[in-house]
């Protein structure tokens, strides 16, 4: 079977990208994918390190600005030179499935899909809203065979049948063996004082919730002691304004030897070695990779309930989960944590085995089945 794999992202992979690498790694040798990008950069780069060549069909900038999960109508008419394009080129590979991985590949990959006569489906990592996501449900809907969603939150917000939830999920035996606790804070450059560290990790954007974070830091502080790590980047087209901004919070509470910002590490297994408790301020993350990552290392995690971390935890006492937007509720459950070492040592003897019910050998299955059964219907 050939696989068309279409995303938009050729630079910087953000978690739909990682999500997609750990499937098609894993797909049957009988399944030969091919991809499509609409940018080139470093991921592409390694794509094409591990699969051979990336076909490249560049996007044009005005289309290329437009920020998560969006597709306002007025972008339509500049888009159908691009679905043209990939269109051809969908013609002359002939594949048997199109699989597209982004907001922009779902509308206009799947359009191709359908003008180059092929079965296509969906893997969708976002929560869209208004007239995105009505343009999402038509073309997927007139378009695609099946849809794929990164969770069932996600699921519900699309709305559409013949849709499957299948977790980004990770290979939880490379968070087995960690280094040692002094060892990873050192090299983060956290101090060497035995407090507790809490941690938020991903990407820096406003949807992110680094200000809630930190917010959340100083009403814990005001009673606790711990050290809170940033860890991330602005990346992907974060606010070039809001960096400043969380620097500017944090100088103006005297709080920098207690609120630490470590830019993004290469190796996550000594990020989450230096961690005791991770958090997710996310506003309605769509899954949570950097959460499971947490559990697979041995560290509780707290998150909001608008998204689908939740369902990671599904009321198992490896975490906790509070009201979406409550960030009083959500630095009580972080102080809990702190202040109880029995419910910390309780959570972390949970969180392993939680994590293992998502690892990529189960997930990757479900993934292939439902190429199989789009490509074979």
């Amino acid at each position: 079977m050939r696989l068309a794999v279409i995303n938009h992202v050729g630079d910087t992979p953000a978690g739909a990208e990682h999500a997609l690498l750990e499937f098609v790694t894993r797909l049957p040798v009988d399944v030969e994918p091919s991809f499509y990008f609409f940018e080139d950069g470093r991921f592409a780069a390694s794509i094409r390190e591990r699969f051979g060549a990336v076909t490249i069909v560049p996007m044009p900038a005005r289309i290329a600005a437009i920020s998560r999960g969006k597709m306002p109508l007025a972008a339509l008419p500049a888009s159908a030179a691009l679905v043209y394009r990939l269109a051809k080129e969908l013609k002359l590979a002939r594949p048997d499935v199109v699989l597209t991985n982004s907001m922009k590949a779902h509308v206009i990959g799947s359009v191709a899909a359908k003008l180059a006569g092929l079965r296509c489906t969906n893997y969708v990592h976002d929560f869209v809203t208004g007239p995105a996501r009505a343009v999402l449900q038509i073309v997927s809907q007139l378009c695609a065979q099946e849809r794929m969603v990164c969770s069932k939150a996600v699921g519900a917000n699309l709305a559409m049948a013949r849709t499957t939830a299948i977790y980004p999920s990770i290979d939880t035996t490379a968070f087995s063996e960690l280094p040692d606790r002094r060892t990873a804070r050192l090299a983060l450059g956290l101090p060497d004082d035995g407090l507790p560290v809490v941690g938020l990790v991903g990407r820096i954007a406003r949807w992110k919730g680094q200000d809630r974070f930190i917010r959340i830091a100083l009403d814990v502080l005001r009673d606790t002691d711990a050290h809170f790590a940033i860890v991330g980047s602005p990346v992907l087209g974060c606010d070039p304004h809001y960096v400043p901004e969380l620097e500017a919070a944090v100088s103006a509470a005297n709080m920098e030897s207690r609120i630490h910002f470590i830019p993004w590490q290469t190796d996550m297994r000594g990020v989450y070695a230096a961690l005791d408790i991770a958090c997710n301020c996310s506003t309605r993350e769509p899954f949570g990779r950097t959460s499971l990552e947490a559990l697979a290392s041995g560290v509780p995690i707290v998150c909001f309930d608008d998204g689908g971390s939740p369902e990671i935890l599904a009321g198992r006492h490896c975490g906790t989960t509070v009201r979406a937007g409550d960030e009083i509720a959500f630095a009580a459950a972080v102080r809990a944590y702190l202040s109880y070492p029995q419910l910390m040592s309780n959570a972390k003897e949970l969180c392993r085995g939680v994590a293992a019910g998502f690892d990529i050998t189960k997930t990757a299955r479900q993934f292939e089945a439902v190429i199989a059964r789009v490509g074979t219907a």
